[in-house]
């Protein structure tokens, strides 16, 4: 079964394409977008609420070299990303945006494990049992558990191809704009 990120947006056709050109994907029916290759399908969705405080589940963007991380970083900016202080240390190797309307991802730095993801590398949530959530989703979805710790656990597609599905321990997780469900 497939994962499906969806997002409560303002506007969720603005959202969606934004999404759309700064992964390379295809919208769908103005409130979807889809990967052209390995990927999950993002879904766009009119907020019943403003945002407010940190989103618990974010994206994470790949990229293959520190050039690229750096055009990545450069493509987000110029559709209209900015900068987030999310509370990282000024040492980390990635760096931390938000989207237009203010949802939190992160432009990473190479990492081998990402190299067959597409140009989404994880979809990351936050929660307070890393491992007890990887074993639910493992089952759910027929994901592969590649890391089981207890401040972190990942999940692959069997196939190998697509993005990683990752959960972060946090003692206060908060419901945001974002969600994840099976699709």
């Amino acid at each position: 079964m497939p994962l499906v990120v969806e997002f409560a947006a303002q506007d969720p056709a603005r959202l969606a394409r934004w999404w759309a050109e700064v992964l390379g994907w295809t919208v769908v029916d103005e409130t979807g977008v889809r990967p052209d290759g390995p990927g999950v399908p993002l879904r766009f969705l009119l907020a019943d609420r403003a945002k407010t405080g940190q989103n618990d589940v974010h994206l994470d963007l790949r990229s293959e070299s520190h050039d690229e991380q750096t055009r990545v970083v450069e493509r987000l900016f110029n559709h209209g990303a900015r900068f987030a202080d999310i509370g990282q240390s000024t040492e980390v190797p990635w760096v931390v945006m938000a989207d237009v309307e203010g949802n939190e991802l992160c432009a990473l730095e190479p990492r081998k494990a990402y190299a067959c993801t597409g140009p989404l590398a994880a979809v990351v949530v936050g929660t307070t049992d890393p491992r007890e959530q990887a074993r639910a989703w493992a089952e759910e979805l027929d994901y592969d558990i590649v890391t089981e710790q207890p401040e972190f656990a990942a999940l692959r597609p069997p196939s190998g191809e697509g993005p990683h599905l990752e959960f972060l321990h946090d003692e206060n997780p908060r419901p945001g704009m974002l969600r994840i469900l099976p699709g």
